[in-house]
């Protein structure tokens, strides 16, 4: 509770009216490729979904490990392999539109050394030569909306998970070299919070003491569990995540409304096509604080 007062009081501050658009995603864990990539089934679901927000106005706030850097060394890798997705994140950037927060799996990204090395600019295959991609990218651990006296607290979550943020290089570890072979032969990593019920429900148990105790809205991701509240009874979100089996999920502020929305794959007309359902909401932001 300590760590998560002393991150709010240091966190970014944006104000939000009924005008702002923003859409919240975390956990798509791009990787590079392989069968360790758990992104690569979304990819092109996500990358709809990033054109429907560019073109409707949103800001897209990236809620952390957007990218899988503990099971891949080469981050170039990464890009590589996803350079199509980082180009729609491109357009929001270019725009001053995109806001990066980091998570346990991208932490490296506190250091604004390997941004620049890795992230600023990317190598073209086609013309052979370097290219301007997330210039002047900064990650930043939390973020504080500010609306109409409430304030909306967002981060990714490990913070109050122990071993994946006191001792990350440990886990960092662990999964690099041996829970993500082992998931290759179905053998799920018990120290995730993201496949472990008990690590999940500690999480969130701490995260919703906190957001009650201090009476504001929370919204973080690196469980994996989408989670929309009922109103008057908890002010916890969760975004989900992009690397759910059949899609990725997503929490939109739009007109001072909040609301839960899945995209994945639809028959219309004999045809697949990408589509946009609301899980939950909208519902007024106000109308979820306690009196």
């Amino acid at each position: 509770m300590k760590r998560l007062d002393k991150i709010y009081e240091k966190a970014k501050r944006l104000t939000i009216d009924d005008k702002t658009k923003l859409v919240i995603m975390s956990d798509c864990h791009r990787g590079a490729g392989n069968n360790e990539d758990n992104f690569g089934k979304n990819q092109n679901i996500y990358d709809s979904a990033l054109q429907y927000y560019f073109d409707e106005g949103f800001t897209y706030i990236e809620l952390g490990d957007g990218d899988e850097m503990w099971e891949v060394k080469k981050y170039n890798d990464i890009i590589e392999e996803h350079i199509d997705s980082f180009k729609k994140i491109k357009k929001f950037h270019e725009q001053g539109r995109f806001i990066m927060l980091y998570g346990n799996h991208d932490m490296a990204k506190k250091s604004q050394n390997i941004l620049k090395k890795y992230f600023y600019e990317y190598d073209d295959k086609v013309t052979n030569k370097k290219e301007a991609l997330l210039m002047n990218l900064e990650a930043i651990e939390a973020l504080v909306l500010g609306y109409k006296g409430h304030d909306i607290f967002l981060l990714h979550g490990h913070q109050v998970d122990f071993l994946n943020n006191n001792l990350w290089p440990v886990a960092r570890f662990l999964v690099r070299h041996v829970w993500s072979k082992l998931e290759l032969i179905g053998i799920k990593d018990p120290t995730s919070a993201a496949k472990n019920y008990m690590v999940t429900s500690k999480v969130e148990k701490t995260l919703q003491n906190w957001s009650k105790d201090n009476n504001k809205i929370i919204i973080v991701g690196h469980t994996h569990r989408p989670v929309f509240p009922n109103i008057k009874e908890s002010l916890y979100f969760n975004d989900g995540s992009c690397v759910h089996p059949n899609g990725i999920t997503a929490i939109e502020i739009k007109e001072g409304k909040i609301t839960l929305v899945k995209w994945g794959l639809d028959v219309l007309e004999e045809q697949i096509i990408v589509k946009r359902f609301v899980l939950d909401g909208s519902e007024n932001i106000e109308d979820f604080f306690l009196d």
